[in-house]
């Protein structure tokens, strides 16, 4: 029982440290940078759509087939994306899938917000006010019709739009 005590310790510092990294990556995007977005959101929604039809299976092999390349301006913030699709692709759970896709979502929202110009097409940004014993929990889709990753077929609808980004015109 102690070994599992230390390596859930180890995995919520690890994600702790995921997500300092992003929130400190986003908070310096004033110099341009860019947090891999464009290489990280096609994967996301695949594992988004994964989480909200409860394919775990899908979800692992989505995260698993993700290749992050990182350039030296946004190394550190990279990683740490790169870390939670690889504890993704790790899961034992869909439970500890969806936590960790938390992790991954609020890294990738801080960035699309920090870098609004840089999507191309619409990306939605999510908000279920229940979802992780009622603290919320946001996440992005590239369509509208609201599919929470966090329920599954559970409560796919339980949700509402918070914002859109990318280009309306």
């Amino acid at each position: 029982m102690k070994p599992f005590a230390l390596i859930i310790a180890l995995a919520s510092v690890t994600l702790g440290f995921a997500e300092n990294a992003c929130e400190h990556c986003a908070v310096s995007e004033t110099s341009g940078k860019s947090c891999a977005l464009t290489q990280s959101l096609p994967t996301y929604f695949s594992i988004q759509k994964a989480l909200a039809n409860d394919d775990f299976e899908g979800a692992r092999i989505a995260a698993r087939k993700s290749e992050m390349s990182c350039s030296d301006d946004d190394k550190e913030c990279c990683a740490s994306m790169a870390q939670n699709l690889a504890d993704i692709a790790a899961s034992e759970s869909i439970e500890s899938a969806r936590k960790t896709f938390k992790s991954l979502s609020d890294a990738l929202i801080a960035e699309l917000e920090a870098n609004t110009a840089e999507s191309d097409d619409l990306v939605y940004k999510m908000f279920c006010p229940m979802a992780f014993a009622n603290t919320g929990g946001a996440w992005l889709q590239d369509s509208d019709d609201l599919r929470n990753p966090y329920y599954g077929a559970t409560m796919l609808k339980c949700g509402m739009p918070q914002a859109v980004f990318g280009k309306t015109e």
